[in-house]
Order: structure tokens, then C-alpha cells, then sequence
């Protein structure tokens, strides 16, 4: 039974390894393109936006519409049937027998074309423009939005990874110091709190292993619902590899605000809200179609068509509005109500977005510094392990100066990375600026 079950735990295991991809930054970007919904979701708005635009604007398009029609009377619109013979017979001569008739057949088209709107379909055009421009700013903003949350996931748990290679570094280092310090104490070369050090250092590291692993498989698990994928990735990369060296100017994307993604939508919005209280003022103003008729009438539709009662009628219609009960400025002071609204909003992002900058600028500047400092501590920390170790190993030092030199070591590396992946995220976040 053990021998099932260990047979089927191997099968499991290998099950997963096999199912497991290696990732790079590059690829996960575009499986984040191709797979994130609200991308997908946006994707479909700004397609229906494109055509509200065409709607719009066939507004100054003429219209055709083609009619067919039969109507069947109580009784003829002139009833001849009680009439004598030869009156009948003189009436369907001289009347068109469509008034003679119970029954017609008719057909038709009629044409509109709007020849002034006061300026109503120009601010609805322009409206279903800001509109499409609305949802691109927001398309791209989500997009640029992805692109940093999905880095700053990427490296997290490449740090991660990291961090779990200098832990497993550091196990194997606790354990060999650990066989090294049995074999000096065997020959009486090092005291028993030595040992008893060494030892509890290595089951401590063996411990803070399982917590690595932990979360290690946890970010991985965080990358890849972010990517919506049904398979287990495994990163690849290095984070030197992101590293890059700009230069900000907190002055210059001070400037930039007004360029951020929020603010221009919000400045969209102000001009669609402007275009809806020039509607609102033309409500008051009059409107002019021509539109025009032509149909064929005739009681028996298999008649040539020269038989068929044909005419038609041409009209040019003028609707002025004179009053509406106070509804239209109501309207129009509304419509200045929200302007006023989103100017406060306007006023209330940029001041925001200026707080978000200085804090995220002041973090950038002590990072850039600590990553230097933490680079020279790594390197200082790497000689001090050597030497202490080499002493260590000749009998000229203690056990519990390797141990301090050892931790000095992981702690430095550990701080490096995690030092290296702040700065890359705030760097990151500062591109938000940079337009």
C-alpha cells in the first residue's frame, strides 16, 4: 500500500514538473495583453465607440425609406355598384380606379435630408468623438496600468527566486560548517557551544527554507492568476537584467501632470460636458428638414405600370421650438453645475497626482542611494565571509565569528535584492510621468 502511494505521489510530482513553464518577462507580457479581461472589455468598448461616431454622423446623411402597402375598404371611397349600367361604366372611365375600387396596392419611397440643426448634430458628432478618445485614454491607462502591476509581480518573484537560491546557498553552508564544526570538536579542536551553535544554525537556516519555499510558490501563484493561465510558470531572468539608470527631474514631471492619463480624462470629459450644454442651447433654436414622397396606387396589382396612380409631394419643414416650460434652462444650469463639478475634480487629481509624485520621487532618490550603499555592503560582506571562514578553518577564530560573518553575508545579499527590486518598481512607476 505504501509502495502505491509513494508510486502515485512520484506520478503527481512529475505531473506538475512537466506542466511547469519557464517565463520569461517579455512572454508573460504578452500573455498578459492577450489574456487580461479588462483589456479584452475596453478592446470592445472602443470598437463600439468607433461606430457610435458612424451613428453620429449619419445624422447628416439623407434617409430613404421604401414602403408597400395593401388596404382593403368597407366600401369603395366612391361606390358605384347601386349606379345604372352606363353610369358606371362612364364613371370608371373618367375616375382613376383607385376611387372606385374596395381594395389597393400601393408602393412608394420617401426621402429626408436634415438642412439645419442649430448645431445639434455637430455637438453630437463631437460628443461620440470625445467619447471614442475617452475610452482610448482609458484603454491605455489600464494598459500602462497592467504593464506596471504585472513587473512589479514579474519581479517580486524572481526576488523571490532569489532570495530562495541564497537561502538554499545559506543551508548549504550552516550544514557543511556544521559537519566541519563535529569533525573539530571530535579532535578537540572547538568547544561544544561551537558545535551546539553551529548546529542550531543549521536547522534554523533548514526552517527559514520552508518559509522561502512558501512564499516563493505563493508569488508564483500571484503571476499567474494576473495572467490568467491554467499552468504553472516558473520566471526566468535576472533582476540586474531590468536595471536601468534614468534621470528624473522632480521639476520637469511636475510639468508632465498635465499629461497623465487621469488628467486627460478628465479634460475629455469637460469638453463633452461643454458640447452637451451647447445642445442644450440649441434646444431653444429651430430646425429645418426637406423631405419629399413618391408612391404608385392601383387596384389590381397585375396592371402595367402605366396604369397606376402615380404622385408625389415635396415639403420643407420648420420646427421652432418656442417654449418648453422652463425644462431647457434647467437643463442648461445643470449642465453648468457639472462643468463646475469636474473643474473642482480637475483641481483636486492634479493636486493628488503632485502628492503621489513627491512621494514616489523622495523614495526614488533613497533607493538610488541605498542600492549603492547595499552593492558596497554586498561586496564587504562577501571578503569579510572568506576571511572569516579561512580563520575559522586554521583554528584562529571562533565558530560564533563565522556564524556573524555568515548571516553578515545572507542579510547583505537578501538586502541587495530587495533594494534592487524596489528601486526598479519605483522607477517603473515614475515612467507614469515621464509622457
Amino acid at each position: 500500500m505504501k509502495k502505491i502511494l509513494l508510486f502515485g505521489s512520484l506520478l503527481t510530482f512529475l505531473s506538475l514538473t512537466v506542466q511547469s513553464q519557464d517565463l520569461t518577462f517579455e512572454a508573460g507580457l504578452q500573455l498578459l495583453y492577450k489574456n487580461n479581461l479588462q483589456l479584452k472589455t475596453l478592446e470592445s468598448k472602443l470598437l463600439q465607440a468607433k461606430y457610435k461616431k458612424l451613428e453620429t454622423f449619419s445624422n447628416w446623411l439623407p434617409k430613404i425609406q421604401l414602403q408597400t402597402q395593401y388596404t382593403k375598404l368597407s366600401q369603395p371611397q366612391m361606390d358605384i355598384s347601386k349606379l345604372p349600367a352606363q353610369q358606371r361604366i362612364l364613371f370608371e372611365q373618367t375616375f382613376p380606379a383607385t376611387l372606385i375600387s374596395d381594395q389597393l396596392y400601393s408602393t412608394g419611397f420617401s426621402v429626408s435630408q436634415l438642412i439645419f440643426s442649430s448645431g445639434k448634430i455637430l455637438s453630437a458628432y463631437k460628443i461620440s468623438c470625445l467619447n471614442y478618445e475617452l475610452i482610448k485614454n482609458e484603454y491605455e491607462k489600464t494598459k500602462q496600468e497592467l504593464e506596471i502591476q504585472y513587473k512589479e509581480t514579474f519581479l517580486k518573484t524572481l526576488l523571490a527566486k532569489k532570495i530562495l537560491e541564497v537561502t538554499q546557498k545559506a543551508v548549504e553552508i550552516s550544514s557543511q560548517n556544521y559537519k566541519v564544526s563535529l569533525e573539530l570538536y571530535k579532535e578537540a579542536r572547538v568547544s561544544y557551544l561551537d558545535l551546539s551553535s553551529s548546529k542550531i544554525n543549521y536547522y534554523n537556516s533548514e526552517i527559514n527554507l520552508l518559509k522561502i519555499k512558501n512564499g516563493y510558490e505563493i508569488s508564483k501563484k500571484t503571476l499567474k492568476n494576473l495572467l490568467c493561465i491554467d499552468y504553472e510558470v516558473e520566471p526566468v531572468g535576472e533582476l540586474e537584467n531590468f536595471l536601468e539608470e534614468p534621470k528624473y527631474e522632480l521639476t520637469q514631471l511636475k510639468n508632465n501632470i498635465q499629461k497623465v492619463y487621469e488628467v486627460k480624462s478628465v479634460e475629455l470629459q469637460r469638453k463633452i460636458l461643454m458640447n452637451n450644454l451647447n445642445i442644450t442651447k440649441t434646444e431653444i433654436l429651430p430646425t429645418v428638414v426637406l423631405a419629399g414622397n413618391y408612391s404608385w396606387t392601383v387596384d389590381d396589382y397585375t396592371k402595367p405600370l402605366d396604369d397606376w396612380d402615380h404622385r408625389y409631394n415635396w415639403s420643407v419643414v420648420l420646427s421652432w421650438p418656442i417654449f418648453s416650460g422652463g425644462a431647457t434652462y434647467s437643463k442648461y444650469k445643470q449642465n453648468k453645475e457639472n462643468i463646475y463639478q469636474i473643474d473642482i475634480t480637475r483641481e483636486s487629481l492634479v493636486s493628488t497626482l503632485q502628492l503621489q509624485l513627491d512621494s514616489l520621487y523622495s523614495t526614488y532618490v533613497q533607493l538610488k542611494e541605498s542600492l549603492s550603499l547595499a552593492k558596497q555592503n554586498l561586496i564587504i560582506a562577501e571578503e569579510n565571509y572568506n576571511v572569516a571562514k579561512s580563520y575559522y578553518l586554521e583554528g584562529r577564530s571562533s565558530y560564533l565569528e563565522l556564524l556573524q560573518a555568515e548571516l553578515g553575508l545572507s542579510n547583505s545579499k537578501v538586502n541587495y535584492y530587495q533594494t534592487l527590486t524596489e528601486y526598479i518598481i519605483v522607477c517603473e512607476k515614475l515612467k507614469k510621468f515621464e509622457k
